[in-house]
């Protein structure tokens, strides 16, 4: 069994005197999908945050691909972040966006190519990115955040205010990416979305509870669905 190549426990950060997330203990390796699911300002995004060694945490322990999240400084050449705001240079193409990144990341220009046509971006490639639509600049987004290919991939709310096609495309592409063998973790409000994720994690006010599974919450609460269990979990 290879090791996991993230391994956290007992996480927390507070801002301003305020706590703004604590008791964060989840484990992925090669090839899982995890989601943190809830309302937004529970803590989502700074734990995406911490992980991606963006900010430290103040309490808790544990390592991110083999870094001591505390203490070590975490390679962010092999992650890939994708944050809620949109962070590309708008007055960039499509296509000078994703070959700047290429360039950061030593890649062939080759790579950006076949980017654009496994993401459909072939029609928007010689269009600024400032002027782009809400679904095409989140798929940009997306495919800049995995083109090269990191061992680990976060994802922020990646399909908030998409449409039904471009959500499902964006979905589908985390899952094959988490089958090549990197671990993903998503952060998402949608609960129809994170019932059909492997593992998920639930957020209420700050607080992350425990790595389970959608069946494992719906059962527990005997509801008909992941939104219901919450549902009943918030009337309690």
């Amino acid at each position: 069994m290879t090791d996991p190549l993230v391994e956290v426990s007992g996480l927390a950060k507070t801002f301003g005197g305020r706590e703004v997330v604590r008791d964060v203990t989840l484990s992925v390796g090669a090839g899982d999908l995890l989601g943190l699911v809830g309302a937004n300002g529970g803590g989502k995004t700074t734990t995406l945050r911490m992980l991606a060694g963006l900010i430290a945490p103040d309490a808790g322990a544990g390592t991110v691909l083999g870094a001591q999240i505390r203490s070590d400084r975490i390679d962010r050449r092999r992650i890939g972040y994708m944050s809620q705001r949109l962070a590309l240079y708008p007055e960039l193409t499509v296509l000078e966006n994703l070959r700047f990144h290429a360039r950061v990341h030593g890649l062939p220009g080759g790579v950006v190519g076949d980017a654009l046509a496994r993401y459909g971006l072939d029609t928007v490639a010689r269009q600024r990115f400032g002027v782009l639509s809400g679904g095409w600049a989140r798929r940009v987004q997306f495919t800049a955040s995995i083109l090269h290919a990191p061992l680990l991939l976060l994802l922020d709310e990646p399909t908030a205010g998409l449409d039904v096609v471009t959500r499902s495309a964006i979905w589908g592409w985390m899952t094959q990416f988490a089958a090549t063998g990197s671990a993903v973790i998503v952060s998402t409000h949608d609960l129809a979305e994170a019932e059909q994720l492997p593992q998920i994690m639930l957020y209420r006010e700050g607080r992350a509870g425990a790595q389970t599974t959608p069946a494992a919450v719906i059962g527990a609460a005997g509801s008909p669905s992941l939104e219901a269990a919450v549902l009943a979990q918030a009337q309690t």
